[in-house]
């Protein structure tokens, strides 16, 4: 069963007197359980394709199902309700909040949904064991590397179980070692958890670790291809200790 499902989009942008289409045309159709990797240059489409598949824009014509739900035609209301239910978001840019703990950073998903303190505090704590951060509650994004900055992130797109990861160029910030590092942790939540991860970059060695690969060039999908082997991260990551 998909758990995306895009027929048709198309989306549209007023420039002055002129109309650009940004997506055209757009089928696509994700599982549970996968990992895909969206990859394309600027003005692609990509980030476009992106927002549309996070509920963030919708399309000019076309239709987006998501777990089953039509979200296409949806207010914008309504698909954030959508958004905070089914879809856990991870940026570039990490996006914490500079004087709150990894803790503090963690629960606030679980704050707009009105969930108590002491869950909260369970459910964060469980979130950042998960990405091995444990021992890292108490510090603040500043007392943190840029690589556990990420997994804080990651924790926090987690906590609410939400059946997609949304990945926005999640390793841009990082060097190789600690790239491999999330990416590492992004290939064991789909293989221990069956999380569906959809990230967009343009690097094809980031992209080479998902196991489907879907490039966008034109506001177009020109290839969609399947990896029976994706690169594994975390073997990557040791040659890489290894000639350290």
């Amino acid at each position: 069963m998909s758990l995306i499902d895009i027929r048709g989009v198309c989306k549209d942008y007023a420039t002055g007197p002129e109309v650009v289409r940004a997506l055209d045309r757009v089928d696509l159709s994700i599982g549970a359980g996968e990992f895909v990797a969206i990859i394309g240059a600027s003005g692609s489409g990509k980030s476009t394709l992106m927002n549309i598949l996070g509920c963030l824009d919708r399309p000019t014509r076309g239709s987006y199902r998501l777990a089953g739900v039509d979200v296409g035609e949806r207010s914008p209301d309504a698909r954030a309700i959508v958004r905070n239910r089914l879809i856990g978001f991870v940026f570039q840019g990490f996006n914490l909040l500079p004087r709150t703990t990894a803790l503090e950073n963690v629960e606030l998903p679980l704050v707009y949904r009105g969930i108590s303190a002491r869950e909260r505090r369970r459910r964060a704590i469980g979130a950042l064991a998960k990405v091995g951060l444990a021992d890292r509650l108490t510090h603040t994004p500043a007392q943190l590397s840029g690589g556990q900055q990420q997994r804080v992130a990651i924790a926090r797109a987690l906590v609410t179980d939400p059946p997609l990861l949304l990945a926005d160029e999640p390793t841009g910030n990082l060097d190789t070692r600690t790239s491999y590092e999330v990416l590492a942790l992004l290939q064991e939540l789909v293989i221990l958890r069956g999380l569906t991860v959809v990230l967009v970059t343009h690097e094809p060695d980031i992209a080479a670790c998902a196991g489907r690969v879907v490039t966008v060039r034109d506001g177009r999908i020109q290839l969609d291809q399947r990896s029976a082997e994706p690169a594994r991260a975390a073997r990557m990551l040791a040659q890489l200790e290894q000639g350290a």
